[in-house]
């Protein structure tokens, strides 16, 4: 009996010491699990999301994607009910009802109209040799603290070797429909109320243009380049010092409502210059006169 429980307590201490050796491979076999998943980068390491971070993420993406649509709206309001259309195209509506089939039933007599003065809405310069440069705008403008910016009710014709005037006027009273166009120079005894003084060579020889402008011209973009095409060559004129020259020996007409646009130049192979100012007081330059059609 004694030999087989010495073998019986072998056996039992053999099975404690394989049992111990099996837990601690397996102590160690978690360690280093363990330890490899702590070496191992942080983007294969296993990540634990909490439901608000997932919230919070769809709810940046909502409040984008409306601010995106919403910006999208407003630059198609700005860009269409908004958008910078001009009055250039509108109808230039009629004040004068009635007018025409009353004078025109002969039931009653206009009374007599000395010829009516106009004076061009629009007067600026153009540059032969610089094509691409702008027309002067507000050359005699001042600034007041009081009112601000002034702009001089003043007209500029001027004329040389490479600067023309382009005048543009506008037609606007009934009955008054037959026109004819005239340059008016100071003379010597003249008042000339501007600082810029008066230049003029009498030897002078002057081309009269008619252009293709049924639109009201627009200064800011006017230049030697952009300037409308020209429809007609009107007349060749010398103007005199102190008098009055009419530009064509008869009137044309001129319906109101209408533009009438006109480039005054030198002619070729004159020695022209022609620099002078107008005023609210003085009408020196180019002007049109209506004359009366009822």
């Amino acid at each position: 009996m004694a030999p087989r429980h010495a073998y019986e307590e072998d056996a039992l201490l053999l099975n404690d010491r394989e049992s111990f050796e099996l837990e601690g491979s397996s102590d160690l076999l978690n360690d280093h699990s363990a330890e490899s998943r702590f070496r191992e980068p942080a983007w294969k390491q296993p990540t634990h999301h909490r439901p608000y971070l997932s919230w919070m993420l769809s709810l940046l993406v909502i409040v984008a994607l409306a601010d995106l649509a919403t910006l999208f709206y407003m630059s198609r309001i700005i860009t269409s009910v908004y958008a910078e259309v001009g009055t250039d195209g509108l109808e230039f509506a009629s004040p004068y009802h009635g007018l025409a089939e009353l004078y025109s039933s002969g039931t009653i007599n206009a009374s007599h109209i000395d010829p009516i003065l106009n004076t061009p809405r629009v007067v600026a310069q153009v540059f032969s040799d610089r094509p691409k440069e702008l027309a002067p705008v507000g050359e005699h403008d001042l600034f007041n603290k009081v009112f601000g910016t002034l702009s001089p009710h003043e007209k500029h014709l001027h004329v040389s070797h490479n600067t023309r005037t382009i005048a543009q006027f506008r037609v606007i009273d009934f009955g008054m429909e037959q026109c004819s166009l005239v340059i008016r120079l100071p003379g010597d005894g003249d008042r000339i109320e501007s600082k810029e003084p008066f230049l003029f060579n009498p030897l002078s020889v002057l081309d009269v243009y008619q252009l293709d402008a049924p639109k009201p011209l627009d200064v800011r973009t006017l230049s030697y380049s952009t300037r409308p095409p020209t429809k007609r060559k009107l007349a060749t004129v010398s103007p005199r010092a102190g008098e009055e020259t009419s530009v064509l020996p008869t009137t044309f007409p001129c319906p109101w409502s209408t533009l009438h646009t006109f480039e005054i130049a030198c002619s070729e192979g004159s020695d022209c210059l022609l620099d002078v100012w107008s005023s609210q007081n003085t009408t020196w330059g180019v002007y049109m006169y209506q004359h009366q059609t009822v």
